[in-house]
């Protein structure tokens, strides 16, 4: 698999570290974190973040009357992974070329977990290799639609939103404002925290949505 593009990977980003010192301080972090095999660590650590904000219960419930939650499916399931990842993604592309590689291992990783866990469910190989290739092309359809909505004014995200988790064309519901606003959020906290506490402890996003 690629690392799918993500819109800024190669534009000036406000989350780029402010000194030269402080970068070469995370880059010696990586390094003494994880020696040879420095992305595995920090992969594993930021693979278990995204997943276990996205196995919160609230995206999948919406509220007693109201709303809609995302369907409780293996592909439900992987669009609420995939807005995850793509937050991440983002924030290691805005530190430039040199996270390349970590941003290709975390991608590549994701895709396993998803080969593995379709197995598990009892799929056939010609039915997992299939299914994860096509996952794979809707994840950069994925990427480039968010990366595009939260630069835009509303509601092109929103509709991105409603589009992939929802699976609707109908007029936005009170679900998609709150997930929008939570992906909004994220973004900006994920983009304040300084990559060495993410590389170190993980992902932070916001509190999960109440649908």
């Amino acid at each position: 698999m690629t690392t799918p593009h993500l819109a800024g990977d190669n534009r000036t980003s406000r989350f780029v570290l402010s000194t030269k010192a402080g970068y070469r301080a995370v880059i010696a972090l990586l390094k003494s974190l994880f020696g040879r095999n420095r992305h595995q660590a920090a992969v594993l650590r930021l693979y278990a973040g995204i997943v276990e904000q996205a196995r919160h219960p609230t995206f999948y419930t919406a509220s007693a009357g109201e709303g809609r939650g995302v369907p409780d499916t293996v592909e439900g399931r992987f669009e609420v992974v995939t807005l995850h990842a793509w937050l991440v993604m983002r924030r290691l592309a805005a530190e430039g070329p040199d996270f390349a590689a970590l941003n290709q291992a975390l991608f590549d990783h994701m895709f396993t977990d998803l080969d593995f866990s379709l197995r598990e469910l009892g799929a056939s190989e010609m039915v997992v290799g299939k299914k994860v290739k096509d996952l794979g092309t809707h994840f950069y359809g994925r990427a480039d639609a968010y990366e595009s909505g939260l630069k835009e004014a509303a509601p092109a995200l929103e509709a991105a939103l409603d589009r992939n988790l929802f699976g609707s064309t109908l007029p936005d519901g009170p679900e998609v404002a709150a997930v929008a606003a939570y992906v909004r959020s994220s973004a900006d906290r994920l983009g304040a925290m300084p990559l060495a506490d993410i590389l170190a402890r993980g992902p932070v996003f916001a509190a999960p949505p109440v649908l």
